[in-house]
């Protein structure tokens, strides 16, 4: 008898845990699909700039790849329209499809570019 009082609410809470238990028309969650975004930026004629965001990261990191060097930055602050990642030397601000790399006392404005 006491095994029943046991096995009802285990089985109970196993029916209760399934989405489709709950909502049967609610649709399936998606997980994201997207761990990194790759995302090119130019500035003027010649400086060309390739950011690679990796989102699987805690925190989040961005690689800057110009030519063969490649940097990575972790973010530091993000708000409704903007984000900003750094580490001792470098800053790069993302806000829409513009963004500002500050290093070495330069700053160098970027637009996005297919």
């Amino acid at each position: 008898m006491m095994r029943y009082f046991i096995l009802f609410p285990v089985l109970l809470c196993a029916a209760c845990g399934s989405q489709k238990a709950v909502r049967p028309n609610a649709p399936t969650p998606l997980v994201a699909e997207a761990q990194t975004q790759t995302i090119h930026y130019q500035a003027g004629k010649n400086k060309r700039l390739t950011a690679v965001y990796n989102n699987s990261n805690s925190p989040l990191t961005v690689e800057l790849r110009q030519g063969n060097t490649v940097e990575t930055l972790q973010q530091i602050q993000s708000w409704a329209q903007g984000v900003e990642y750094g580490n001792a030397t470098t800053r790069w601000h993302i806000q829409d499809s513009r963004a500002t790399l500050k290093r070495k006392g330069s700053t160098t404005v970027y637009r996005e570019v297919e």
